[in-house]
């Protein structure tokens, strides 16, 4: 089993006032396997993401991550886990505006990676053009249509080789033919047996899926 959720809890207190945004959260996911987790704004799921992404950490309960319970990590080694084991692909795409796509791409390798400068940017080349962009290295973002952005933070999200795409709204910014095509791009990682966790409120996107865990009200229903 790749990842155990056991009645996960986050509770957010607002002044005196305690807001839960999860209550009681508990599946597994196993590895190889391509999941959505689907729910309208404000069910939870986003506060879920930051959770399984190790971004954040639960009020209580239990999470694993590869053996790992990662409730008893410190900060510096949630950190770690972050870069070594999971690839984020975001719904703005969040890449540095100044910079080329090669270079936000390689961004990942600086962090406790001991390639040398050339096996980085060779590296990074190697993802650009298998994604498709290899006549667009020396663009930046602005230079770039949202399609493409989003492939650049799919190569980004891959350069460290996770065993894990966490993808949160990842067609949110794109039209829905280019949508399609990132969905098929994760389809395809998933038979690279990458383990894939998409968070989305579409039923069509949660539908490139093979399963769907459906979040209401901060519970699994």
């Amino acid at each position: 089993m790749l990842i155990t959720l056991n009645q996960i809890t986050k509770v957010y207190q607002i002044g005196e006032v305690d807001i839960p945004a999860l209550r009681g959260v508990t599946f597994t996911i196993d590895r190889g396997e391509f999941v959505a987790i689907m729910g309208a704004s404000g069910s939870g799921k986003t506060t879920l993401m930051n959770i399984l992404g190790c971004l954040d950490q639960p009020t209580s309960g239990q999470y694993s991550l590869d053996d790992t319970e990662i409730t008893r990590l410190n900060r510096n080694e949630l950190a770690y886990i972050r870069n070594k084991k999971i690839g984020f692909v975001f719904q703005n795409f969040n890449l540095l505006p100044r910079t080329s796509a090669l270079e936000n791409v390689e961004l990942p390798l600086f962090y406790g990676n001991r390639l040398s400068s050339r096996q980085k940017y060779q590296r990074a080349i190697e993802m650009l053009t298998r994604l498709g962009l290899a006549d667009r290295l020396e663009h930046y973002p602005s230079q770039l249509s949202g399609g493409q952005q989003q492939r650049v933070a799919i190569a980004r999200a891959l350069i460290n080789q996770p065993s894990i795409i966490l993808a949160d709204e990842p067609t949110g910014n794109v039209d829905s033919k280019t949508g399609q095509e990132i969905m098929k791009l994760f389809q395809q990682l998933n038979q690279e047996e990458i383990t894939i966790i998409l968070i989305t409120h579409e039923k069509d996107i949660a539908d490139y899926a093979r399963r769907l865990i459906h979040i209401k009200d901060g519970e699994i229903v």
